[in-house]
């Protein structure tokens, strides 16, 4: 696989670990740096230490919920460019709407497909087009 320039660090956060495994284990396939979490608080020295470009947070979370997550770091200034993407089984509006003023930038409701889930971290931030599909765009 080439190397890229452009860094695509993912952090995958999750109270499920079987599922944040899953996705970390399909990013780094990928072609992503993927690094899993497994609570809120593991969430935020991960961020800290793995500096991601993309948080996938999820929200209902025991203890420290993925809404508390988030703020934290969005109260950080350090954090201020990273794109944080809800990944919830909760769709409804006014989820969404929570998950928006705590700071997340786009949402994701689960169970969603891999191509689902590059899609938005596409949107999320441009340069987290999946390594193949930045390939394919150059050749072009």
């Amino acid at each position: 696989m080439s190397q890229h320039s452009v860094s695509r660090r993912v952090l995958v956060v999750d109270d499920n670990r079987d599922a944040a495994d899953l996705i970390t284990e399909f990013l780094t396939i990928s072609g992503f740096a993927a690094m899993p979490a497994y609570d809120g608080p593991s969430a935020i020295r991960g961020a800290e230490q793995f500096a991601p470009d993309v948080i996938l947070l999820d929200i209902g979370m025991p203890g420290m919920d993925g809404f508390e997550v988030a703020r934290t770091l969005r109260s950080a200034p350090a954090f201020a460019a990273t794109r944080i993407v809800a990944f919830t089984a909760w769709g409804d509006p006014t989820t969404r709407a929570l998950a928006r003023n705590a700071g997340c930038d786009a949402h994701i409701v689960k169970p969603a497909t891999f191509e689902t889930i590059l899609g938005v971290l596409a949107l999320a931030a441009p340069q987290m087009a999946a390594p193949q599909m930045a390939d394919e765009a150059k050749a072009a």
